[in-house]
C-alpha cells in the first residue's frame, strides 16, 4: 500500500520529498506493527501532507483494535496503531532523503481520557528499504 497526496503544497523545495513519500511501500512497514503488536487489522491509506512551511510528513492509521487489547477492552472506547511523529527529509549524514516514523498505540478510556504509548520507531530509506526499532527491546 502505498501513500497518497492530501492536503499538501507541492513547491520547488519539497517536490523531490513529496515524489519520494510516493514510492514507499507500508505493506511491510504494517505487517511488522502487526506481528510485533499480536495484532489483526487493517490499516488506512496512508496520507501525504506538508504544514505551513511546506515540511512533507505521511500519516497513517489502524482500524479500531480495542477488542484486542486483552483486558483493556472493557475500559478502552478506542484503540488505534497511528504515526504518532513522522518525516520525509534529506538525511544529514548521508544527503539520502528519509522517511522516519514513531508507530503509536493511541487509546481513549470509556471513562473520558486518552494517551498513547510507542509501539516502535521506523525509517525507510531506497538504499536500506526498511529499518525497526521495537519498543522495549534491547539492540544489541
Amino acid at each position: 500500500m502505498k501513500a497518497i497526496v492530501k492536503n499538501a503544497t507541492i513547491t520547488n523545495e519539497n517536490e523531490e520529498l513529496v515524489n519520494f513519500a510516493q514510492t514507499i511501500d507500508f505493506a511491510e512497514l504494517f505487517d511488522h506493527i502487526k506481528a510485533f503488536a499480536g495484532i489483526n487489522c487493517t490499516f488506512q491509506q496512508p496520507e501525504i501532507s506538508t504544514n505551513r512551511n511546506t515540511e512533507v510528513f505521511i500519516r497513517f492509521m489502524s482500524d479500531d483494535i480495542a477488542s484486542q487489547t486483552g483486558p483493556f477492552a472493557a475500559i478502552l472506547k478506542r484503540c488505534n496503531i497511528s504515526s504518532f511523529s513522522n518525516s520525509v527529509r534529506r538525511d544529514r549524514g548521508t544527503g539520502e532523503v528519509k522517511y522516519w516514523v514513531i508507530a503509536s498505540i493511541q487509546y481513549d478510556h470509556k471513562d473520558g481520557g486518552y494517551n498513547g504509548m510507542e509501539v516502535c520507531r521506523a525509517w525507510y530509506t531506497h538504499s536500506e528499504g526498511w529499518v525497526f526499532k521495537d519498543a522495549g527491546v534491547d539492540s544489541e
